[in-house]
Order: C-alpha cells, then sequence, then structure tokens
C-alpha cells in the first residue's frame, strides 16, 4: 500500500470521528434542552433559601443626641447610621431596638429620665434600611398613651411597610409579626419587663407587650411558632450595666425557648452580655444573644460606648426545615465628638477616632481598650456556663 493511500484512509476515518463527535454533541445539547423545558428539575441548581438577619442594640437619644442634628429644617438623624448603613441595608432583615418613643411635639422632646424624640430619628432608621423597629422597652410610656399613638401614626403614615414591634393601636391586633423573606417565614414577637413604674391605663394594657402573663405568652408563641420556619422573640430585659444575664433575664429566655422560640434577641442593659447557643434544663435550644448594648447613646463610661450587631444566616435544608446556618456579632462603637454622634464598626474605629471622642476628657480608651473588653465579657461567661 503506497503512502498517498494510507493518508487518503486516515483522513477518511478522522473525518468519519469528526462528524460521530458532533453529532454526539448536538445530540446531547437537544436532549439538555429539551430537559430544560420539561416539567423535571431544572439544569440549572436551586440557590438554597437563605435569610441574613442583623440586629442593633438600644438606639437611645438622649438631648445632646438630637441637639447635634438639629438643622435649619428640623432635625436630621442620617449621621447615626451612615458608617454601619451598608451592613444594614445588605441583611434581608435589619432590626433596631428604639429605645425611646417618637412624639410630633417638639414641646415634649425630652432626655432621662423620661424621653420623647423627634420622629425624624424614625426617618433615619427607614432610609439606613432597617426593616424592623422594636419599641417595647422600659420607656415605651415615657409620654403616656399620646407618645405611643404618635409613633404608630408615624410609621403607618410615612412608611407603612416598616414592622412596628411590641406597640398597638387597638386591641384586636396581634403581639404576631410575620415577615416572609426568600421562601423563608419568620414569626417575630417584642415585649418588655416593664414601664419604670409608668402604668398603662387599665382599658389601654395592650398598647405595650409586656411581660407578665406567663400562660398567655406560651399560647402566643406556640401559634407563632405553629404559623412559620422560626420564631424570634426580642426582650428588653435584663439588668442595666451588668455583663452577664441575671436570673431572671434567664428564665424568661429559658421560657421563650421551651415555648418554641429558635432565637431570642435581647437588649436593655446598656453593656454588651454574651451570645451562643443555649440548652434549657428541659434539653431544649436556642441562639440567644443576651444583649446587643447600645447602639446610640450619650452615656459616659467605655463599656457603655460599646455595643453589638448581631449576624445569623438562615437556610431551608433539604429535608425543608429552617436552620441556623451560622452566627456571629460584629462589635460597634458608639461615637461622639463635638455635634458629630455616629456608629462605627469596631474593625472600622481608629485610634485616631478614639482620641477625638468626648470621652476621653473623663476616661481615657482606645481601641485595643474595647476590643480587650469585648473579649473578656464573651470569654468570662462563655467560660463559666460552656457557652459554645
Amino acid at each position: 500500500m503506497n503512502r498517498k493511500r494510507v493518508i487518503l484512509i486516515i483522513l477518511g476515518i478522522l473525518v468519519i470521528v469528526g462528524v460521530f463527535v458532533a453529532f454526539y454533541c448536538f445530540s446531547d445539547r437537544l436532549d439538555k434542552a429539551a430537559y430544560a423545558q420539561s416539567d423535571d428539575t431544572p439544569l440549572v441548581e436551586e440557590v438554597p433559601e437563605e435569610v441574613l438577619i442583623r440586629m442593633v442594640g438600644d438606639n437611645l437619644i438622649h438631648n445632646s443626641v438630637y441637639f447635634a442634628a438639629k438643622t435649619e429644617n428640623g432635625y436630621n438623624f442620617d449621621m447615626l447610621f451612615e458608617n454601619v448603613k451598608e451592613e444594614i441595608e445588605s441583611a434581608d432583615v435589619a432590626i433596631i431596638n428604639q429605645e425611646t418613643i417618637l412624639v410630633e411635639d417638639e414641646s415634649r422632646y425630652s432626655s432621662y429620665p423620661t424621653f420623647g424624640s423627634p420622629t425624624e430619628v424614625g426617618d433615619a432608621i427607614a432610609k439606613a434600611g432597617f426593616d424592623v423597629t422594636a419599641h417595647a422597652t422600659n420607656h415605651t410610656n415615657d409620654k403616656g398613651t399620646s407618645g405611643i399613638l404618635d409613633t404608630l401614626r408615624f410609621w403607618k403614615n410615612h412608611y407603612p411597610e416598616m414592622k412596628v414591634l411590641g406597640i398597638h393601636e387597638t386591641p384586636e391586633e396581634s403581639d404576631i409579626m410575620y415577615l416572609e423573606k426568600n421562601g423563608i417565614k419568620m414569626a417575630f414577637v417584642n415585649y418588655t419587663f416593664g414601664l419604670n413604674g409608668l402604668n398603662l391605663p387599665k382599658d389601654k394594657e395592650y398598647m405595650v407587650d409586656v411581660l407578665g402573663d406567663d400562660e398567655e405568652l406560651a399560647k402566643i408563641l406556640k401559634e407563632a411558632k405553629e404559623n412559620s420556619d422560626i420564631l424570634i422573640p426580642i426582650l428588653h430585659i435584663g439588668t442595666e450595666y451588668v455583663y452577664q444575664p441575671t436570673k431572671y433575664h434567664e428564665k424568661y429566655v429559658d421560657f421563650c425557648i421551651d415555648n418554641g422560640a429558635d432565637i431570642v434577641l435581647c437588649a436593655h442593659p446598656h453593656v454588651l452580655e454574651p451570645y451562643g447557643m443555649v440548652t434549657t434544663t428541659n434539653g431544649n435550644t436556642g441562639l440567644v444573644y443576651y444583649s446587643l448594648g447600645n447602639f446610640m447613646s450619650n452615656q459616659k463610661a467605655v463599656p457603655r460606648i460599646l455595643g453589638g450587631m448581631a449576624e445569623i444566616r438562615l437556610v431551608r435544608e433539604k429535608n425543608g426545615e429552617v436552620k441556623i446556618k451560622e452566627y456571629d456579632m460584629i462589635p460597634v462603637v458608639t461615637h461622639y465628638s463635638g455635634k458629630y454622634y455616629s456608629t462605627y464598626k469596631l474593625s472600622d474605629y481608629t485610634d485616631e477616632l478614639a482620641k477625638k471622642h468626648t470621652l476621653q476628657k473623663t476616661e481615657s480608651f482606645s481601641v485595643q481598650t474595647l476590643k480587650d473588653l469585648y473579649e473578656e465579657i464573651m470569654k468570662r461567661y462563655r467560660s463559666d456556663y460552656s457557652f459554645l
């Protein structure tokens, strides 16, 4: 067989193989296209149903804060949130504990011990990207029922999409607020331990959700659990300036978990307390943030300018159950200098900023001071109680 003939045979074989490969690839593409258009499972892998929740602690508006926010045309509190706005906006559900009630009449603005804050605080909360505002605090009744109605009217008229917890206009309104994001249905409730002795009228007690009737609370938690994937009580509870929960605090956290709560988020002590998975004496487990500390205030002590932003990611697993995928806390710092009040992530805070802090006039601190305090609070409790 001459050389020319061999070459022709080889070329013929290569052509046949090439045609076969091309036909196979084309057929495969047709099969995939037909499959993708069928009613069967799509080719593209489904994205898991996930929800990222972030919550900040007490937004405590002292008069120095609203004096600093005063403008020629009213008040502007945007500066409070501008350094953490990215974290707030990027959360699927962003929550704030609004410590002080919002009032319409400027003559009723006031500071400690009975607070009344400009409604423009609410404007800044909404513009920052928060989805949920928890209003049941020990200061909710500081301006009486009219202050509560002012707050409800503000949200209803200006930001009806805001989910408002813990306060009510009518007795028919449920304590439970449902919120669905990315296919995951969450149930929220919000309760305070009390109202600083400023009791509501007997026929208006429904206006603020207050702890006390455990039997009724158990019913509400059961209803919320049965109608949601995840139950999240937000409790305004604890002892001020104490770095770990009291027995009363733990009692209600455990009560919530034993009655179906998956996550319990707490505020009120004005300082940080630990967080982690907690198992009750009844053997039920839930994720607890015992105190997120202050987000904003004019309180004058280093521990009171160190707060936290809870960060929790939920995911729906293949069996259909929604679980906590991961959780963390982002330490934050309340900064105030002159007429500038704002909160920073601790990771973004610098010694240069710390040196300008008004608190330096009475109490010296650095970024390392804040980091050491954060670690001390978290490690102390976790070591004592095998938290994680």
